[in-house]
């Protein structure tokens, strides 16, 4: 008996893209009967006979052994427009050479005359082919495979440049034989869809909005209220059904900016290569600040850059005074509400681990005179001539970086909504934050969200 294991359907649009979903289970050595998690309702194909018998069954699909001892059919995939060109690509090990057919169930409920093999050589390890499928059968179809090896092991199995498409009247079901509402065929129940009419997103993960806060003088240690440039932002990570990651939604609005230096705000994705986004939408951009790819990411940068806004005075409406909301009792203006949705390429097989958050300010008037938080490594384009001058004692042999001979920041984030008003030393503020930030951030973890006075904040130097 043939031991299928881990089997892994995938599915895909376009020549060369990664699976639209895909699924993992095991099947049982005697191969009863195991059901695929995604088939059709009864209705959608009839039953289909083959070497006297059923090896295709409309309402349970999956796979099925075949009782006569001539080996396994696997039935497994499930419905989808096979676009011309497509291809079935195979991962599996075995300890003898084999054939193995590739064939496809019309809507008709019919299986196709047609059909190829492909000879399989012996593979200890786990080896990926290419299937023949000539004759090259297109439109609605359901693939399957059929072995007569009995020590085969078949890992995964993925379908190129075909849509997942149930056909009209046929409704997606669940391993568990329940069915459920699948408005945009991706392979997710609606009910557990977060966006169950677009086929490119199924999950969203969201990260609590943060305030993120500079002082816009560094290296030079200023009047250290950091209170030049407040941002608070919001962040979504969005997966399809596969888990990948498609997108990344920033929503940001700047809450403060009490410095006469005009600044701009980015992200810096770590570890992810400009070519892997696909596009940027939104950003707030002159267009003479920072020189910027098609595709909306900065040039020059060994990682993704993404630019939220270049020029803090152009997406803030000021309500009076000398600086923007760091004065109390000054009128209050408002920020405006930036969103930048970073699309990211299927193939770049990227997910929500992926993401390692960089975000930094720099001059409007000098791209390379960037602040980071504490520990961030510097962009490509970053002055790092300025390392080791006046208060600053970074060390990027070490990793130290952005880190005064103090051991204080340039640049901080914290979930908090407060921050100093204007002339006032952050640390005479929130009066636990220089323990924190001396300690590597392992004491008074609650410096900022600790609200008992005279103990961890001063109220009156707290906007």
């Amino acid at each position: 008996m043939k031991n299928f294991l881990n089997i892994i359907l995938a599915m895909c649009m376009g020549v060369g893209a990664q699976a639209q979903f895909s699924h993992t289970f095991n099947s049982s050595s005697t191969f009863s009967e195991v059901s695929s998690p995604w088939y059709s309702d009864p209705g959608c194909f009839a039953s289909a006979q083959g070497y006297g018998q059923s090896y295709y069954d409309a309402v349970s699909g999956g796979i099925k052994n075949d009782v006569s001892g001539n080996g396994s059919w696997v039935v497994f995939f499930p419905v989808m427009d096979l676009q011309s060109g497509y291809s079935v690509k195979l991962t599996y090990s075995s300890s003898s050479t084999d054939n193995m057919m590739v064939n496809s169930v019309a809507s008709s409920g019919t299986v196709n005359n047609g059909y190829s093999y492909t000879s399989l050589a012996a593979a200890v390890n786990p080896t990926t082919v290419t299937l023949n499928v000539s004759p090259n059968y297109i439109n609605t179809q359901r693939l399957y495979l059929y072995s007569s090896s009995t020590d085969l092991t078949i890992y995964s199995v993925e379908v190129i440049n075909a849509t997942y498409s149930p056909g009209t009247g046929c409704t997606v079901t669940n391993g568990g034989g329940n069915t459920c509402a699948d408005a945009d065929s991706d392979g997710v129940c609606d009910d557990v869809d977060d966006y169950p009419n677009d086929p490119n997103k199924a999950y969203s993960s969201m990260v609590l909005p943060t305030n993120f806060m500079y002082e816009d003088l560094f290296p030079a240690y200023g009047d250290f209220d950091f209170n030049d440039l407040v941002v608070s932002a919001k962040r979504e990570a969005i997966t399809d059904a596969d888990n990948d990651l498609r997108y990344l939604v920033v929503e940001a609005q700047v809450k403060a900016a009490g410095a006469s230096i005009a600044q701009g705000w980015a992200l810096e994705l770590n570890g992810i290569n400009p070519s892997d986004v696909v596009s940027v939408n939104g950003s707030e951009v002159s267009g003479n600040v920072m020189a910027l790819g098609v595709n909306g990411t900065e040039n020059g940068q060994t990682h993704a850059v993404i630019p939220v806004f270049d020029n803090v005075n152009k997406v803030i409406t000021w309500g009076g005074g000398s600086f923007f909301n760091t004065v109390a009792g000054d009128p209050v203006g408002t920020g405006d509400i930036i969103t930048v949705t970073i699309e990211f390429a299927k193939s770049s097989n990227l997910t929500v681990g992926d993401l390692d958050y960089n975000f930094f300010s720099f001059r409007t008037g000098d791209r390379s005179h960037e602040i980071h938080e504490i520990g961030m490594a510097p962009t490509s384009l970053a002055d790092v001539s300025l390392f080791g001058t006046m208060a600053d004692a970074t060390n990027l042999n070490n990793g130290e970086t952005y880190v005064s001979v103090d051991g204080l920041p340039w640049a901080i984030s914290t979930s908090g909504t407060d921050y100093a008003v204007e002339k006032a030393d952050i640390v005479e503020a929130f009066l636990k934050l220089a323990g924190w930030a001396q300690s590597g951030g392992t004491m008074y973890q609650d410096w900022h969200t600790n609200t008992t006075e005279g103990t961890y904040r001063n109220s009156a130097k707290i906007y």
